[in-house]
Parts: C-alpha cells; sequence; structure tokens
C-alpha cells in the first residue's frame, strides 16, 4: 500500500469516527480529544503488555 492510499483511508476512517461522535456525543472531537484517547489506548497496550504472563 503506497501512502496515498494510506492517506486516503485514513481520512475515510476518520471521517467515519466523526459520525459516530456527531451521534453519541453531540459534536466532533477535538485533537486534544483524540490525543487523549489514543494515548489512554496506548497505556493500556502496555499494561497488557506487562501483564502477560511470559514477562
Amino acid at each position: 500500500m503506497n501512502l496515498k492510499k494510506v492517506i486516503k483511508r485514513s481520512i475515510r476512517i476518520r471521517n467515519q469516527y466523526h459520525k459516530l461522535e456527531s451521534k453519541y456525543h453531540g459534536s466532533e472531537w477535538s485533537v486534544e480529544e483524540d490525543a487523549l484517547a489514543f494515548l489512554t489506548d496506548a497505556g493500556l497496550i502496555g499494561r497488557l503488555v506487562i501483564d502477560n504472563p511470559k514477562r
């Protein structure tokens, strides 16, 4: 997949999230809210990795 396709696909996915945000929250998330959600997800993944019994 080339970079242009990745960008187009990312924009389509983001637009779908905007629709869900508007439906359930009344407005689209701000850049700050997106960043906080990303960091929260990254932190949860980190905890799952650390919790792996093989570690």
